[in-house]
């Protein structure tokens, strides 16, 4: 498969190092100015650069959402004719983009989180009605390749994505951040704290990855009755004040995506 990315900055980055190391990707042509040549790799400083006449299996839009319609504009006729153009623009609407490359190929919406880049992200996909589904089971396997990957049946659900898991890794650093510095007023150096909110976190996100695994059970299983945990449990759902908070949160995070996919 050949593949073009428009843009390879860390997100571009993590995924093409990703489908050439797992052998999804025999080749990548890569548009980016800043970029040092690499084996496996064409690289070129502009979309002119790149030979009109080569074709394409997947064009990866990798690029600030102010640059995605030009970007797209910029190709020719052969490098569209076999190509499905996958975007990780954030708040660049599918019509958009079909717009910008002229509906000569399909679009595929995605929305990865930072956790790309260690193979363990999760990506949120759209795709309108023309894409057939051998291509989709081809771009779902692809964004396996760096974590796990969800279609949605809307497009307008791409912003509940954003909400949850697109913005989400940020909000489990904020906790994690708050856990070390509470960890440091009961007496611990803040290396040692920042040391168990981390292996904390991972060992709870491990449980929470088992098969038929339930959050509240798994919460329940480490409450007992009177314990130290059931103490701070009370402490945060007193009144519902963290789901509330939480609620509050991504609610923000969702009506700035949609504010953001309407270009305010």
């Amino acid at each position: 498969m050949n593949v073009l990315f428009i843009g390879y900055g860390r997100m571009g980055g993590a995924l093409g190092d990703a489908w050439l190391k797992a052998g999804l990707v025999e080749q990548l042509s890569i548009v980016d100015p800043g970029l040092k040549a690499d084996a496996g790799q064409r690289r070129y400083a502009r979309l002119e650069d790149v030979p009109a006449d080569q074709a394409f299996t997947l064009i990866v839009l990798a690029v600030k959402p102010a640059y995605a319609s030009s970007a797209l504009a910029g190709l020719s006729e052969r490098q569209c004719r076999q190509a499905t153009v996958v975007s990780v623009a954030a708040g660049v609407t599918e019509s958009t983009l079909s717009q910008a490359v002229g509906q000569r190929c399909p679009v595929v919406r995605a929305m990865p989180n930072t956790p790309v880049l260690l193979g363990a992200g999760c990506t949120g996909l759209f795709a309108c009605g023309q894409l057939d589904d051998q291509r989709k089971a081809l771009i779902g396997r692809l964004f396996e390749a760096v974590g796990a990957a969800y279609w949605v049946h809307e497009e307008g659900q791409l912003d509940a994505v954003t909400a949850i898991s697109g913005s989400g890794p940020a909000y489990y650093h904020l906790f994690s951040e708050a856990l070390a510095d509470a960890g440091v007023k009961l007496g611990l150096d803040l290396d040692l704290a920042r040391q168990l909110a981390a292996q904390t976190a991972f060992g709870a996100a491990t449980l929470q990855h088992q098969a038929h695994a339930d959050f509240t059970e798994l919460r329940v299983a480490v409450t007992s009755p009177n314990g130290t945990t059931a103490a701070a449990i009370e402490v945060f759902e007193a009144q519902g004040q963290l789901r509330e908070l939480v609620a509050a949160a991504t609610c923000a995070a969702h009506r700035r995506s949609v504010e953001l996919s309407q270009g305010a």
